[in-house]
């Protein structure tokens, strides 16, 4: 029986929502693949079917070709710079591999939700999975317990906190997308359904981080929201003859849903905001203090300018970073590995070091693994389609946009490029470029 394309379009969005669901979570990379394989297959007839979208070259095709150039750069660094071709092969093979069906597949989507755009409600829908799930594992608790439970005390999340943090601001950034495209460049304020629910998937998502205790997560969500009010606060200042009382309503709602989540997190998450600053300018100094050399759980913790010991977490961090870019200046072309650069420049280094694991700052990470080239190649990508974006601003552009603004931010100070992660990054920069190039090419008008 041969499937039609709205078939194949209900069978690549079917399969991206399940993935969204089950990607980050442990021990399912075989559902993965069976759910990248569905996605990847349907993709490719879509894009055959939609020649069109590639044939002939025009400007919209820039942001996807610059991702797709990313892949022929890991196969020349592979071939001539790799300091560790057996390693590097072995994430090309599995790793890359899935990155690139993700882009496939992401491709198909951005057909399937243009030419039938209802599908995208659902795709939207299921980027709220996991601040949904966390929300009700933790009502859950609280009814087990009889009360409400401190975030630090509650432990037993089906997602944790990168996962939180990651999907929070992918959620975050689908939901103002909307809010901005309809209140702000429609001024289509009558559209309450909408409104109210795209308000309240940014109250779960901020809800999430805050029972979860990740200060990235509430650190993104509270910058995302900021940011939504920024913009509304102009679009009403441009129009003071003719004030827009729902973005005036929904501006104080998020201020005092923000405001809220904020004095909330500050009384209940780990220590560490108040001497954020303090602990960072400690956390610069590696060649004065060295103990980002030793364990996390068994240093002496060095004291800040206001005479207390720095929070570890702050520390390490910034002291993780500091010598991710001293290495990526020491050996710009990159180690070769997502999950391994950081520990293998160190030896390569030749510096004692007791921490196996990444930076945890997701472009410093991707840095030490693909060098200057590869960070080249994915800034130009996000800042090509932001600059496209915002030149024609249908939804599904500004979607894209939305999604690098919230994926710049989020790579200094969250491990988005490690292991599931750095697959779910490609994936959504690629649906960001294939929403661009599958646009409408009329320019957008009041």
């Amino acid at each position: 029986m041969k499937l039609t394309e709205k078939s194949l379009a209900a069978i690549n969005t079917a399969s991206v929502c399940a993935l969204l669901f089950i990607w980050v979570l442990p021990d399912t990379i075989a559902l993965r693949h069976l759910l990248l394989g569905i996605g990847c297959l349907s993709g490719l007839v879509l894009i055959r079917d939609n020649r069109t979208f590639f044939i002939p070259f025009r400007t919209a095709l820039i942001p996807l070709i610059l991702l797709c150039s990313l892949f022929i750069w890991v196969g020349i660094h592979y071939l001539f710079f790799s300091l560790n071709p057996a390693l590097e092969l072995s994430e090309i093979r599995g790793l890359w591999l899935r990155a690139f069906a993700g882009v496939i597949m992401a491709l198909g989507l951005a057909i399937s939700i243009q030419k039938y755009s209802y599908f995208s409600k659902y795709f939207i829908f299921s980027l709220f999975f996991v601040p949904l799930i966390n929300l009700s594992a933790y009502i859950y608790a609280g009814f087990q317990n009889g009360g409400l439970v401190r975030p630090n005390d509650f432990v037993r999340f089906l997602f944790i906190k990168i996962e939180t943090t990651y999907f929070g601001a992918i959620a975050s950034s689908a939901a103002i997308a909307n809010l901005i495209y309809f209140l702000v460049l429609r001024k289509d304020d009558k559209n309450y359904k909408l409104i109210t629910f795209n308000f309240l998937g940014l109250v779960v998502v901020l809800l999430s981080a805050l029972v979860v205790g990740t200060k990235n997560g509430v650190a993104i969500a509270v910058s995302l929201c900021v940011l939504l009010v920024l913009i509304m606060a102009i679009g009403i200042l441009k129009n003071l003859h003719r004030v827009n009382r729902v973005s005036l309503l929904l501006c104080l709602l998020v201020i005092l849903a923000v405001g809220g989540v904020w004095k909330s997190h500050k009384t209940t998450a780990y220590e560490g905001w108040d001497t954020i600053f303090s602990d960072v300018k400690v956390g610069v100094q590696i060649d004065k203090y060295h103990q980002w050399q030793e364990g996390e759980h068994e240093f002496i913790a060095p004291i800040n300018e206001k005479g207390i010991p720095v929070v570890g977490n702050s520390y390490f961090r910034t002291a993780w970073a500091t010598v991710g870019v001293r290495l990526i200046s020491e050996y710009p072309l990159g180690y070769g590995s997502i999950n391994r650069s950081f520990v293998g420049l160190l030896d390569e280094a030749n510096i004692n070091h007791v921490h196996q694991g990444q930076v945890h700052s997701g472009w410093i990470d991707f840095g030490l693994a693909y060098g200057l080239p590869g960070l080249l190649i994915i800034f130009a990508t996000m800042l090509v389609i932001i600059f496209m974006g915002i030149a024609q601003p249908y939804l599904q552009n500004i979607y894209a946009v939305m999604i690098c603004i919230a994926l710049i931010p989020m790579g200094i100070i969250a491990e988005i490029t490690y292991k599931q992660y750095f697959e779910a990054t490609i994936f959504f920069l690629a649906f960001a470029a294939s929403n661009i190039l599958c646009s409408k090419t009329q320019s957008f008008k009041k």
